[in-house]
């Protein structure tokens, strides 16, 4: 189910859950991060065209640089940009060790930003504000 979060004025882009998204988070904090090349990221919970929220494998710290991987059921190409961690909660209703983390685009190619651009305008119907 695609919901638009519209109910919250304060929001400069309206997000949404795209179904079967496929994402990968990883962070750049140390030489040792951008060596191993971990994926942190569980799942795309939402995103928006100022950022992402993801269900995240560990906590990660507030400012951590990271690199996003976005890729989208009938987009043939995959969005990659980098972005820095605005917050991060422990999720605790989850048996499993996860956190919520939201991610602010700070990087990104305009080929890439064409592509956001594009589904967003695919999952909303509309494109930035104006």
């Amino acid at each position: 189910m695609i919901s638009a979060r519209i109910d919250e004025p304060r929001r400069r882009y309206k997000r949404f859950e795209p179904p079967r998204a496929d994402v990968t988070c990883r962070p750049q904090q140390s030489w040792f991060d951008r060596l191993l090349k971990k994926n942190v990221a569980l799942r795309l919970k939402d995103i928006s065209l100022g950022g992402v929220q993801i269900i995240a494998t560990r906590e990660l710290r507030l400012g951590e640089k990271t690199e996003l991987n976005l890729s989208f059921p009938g987009f043939p190409d995959a969005i990659v940009a980098e972005a820095d961690v605005r917050w991060c909660r422990r999720d605790t209703l989850s048996l499993a060790p996860q956190w919520r983390a939201g991610l602010t685009f700070k990087r990104i190619a305009p080929t890439h930003e064409a592509a956001l651009l594009e589904v967003d305008r695919t999952y909303l119907g509309g494109g930035p504000p104006a």
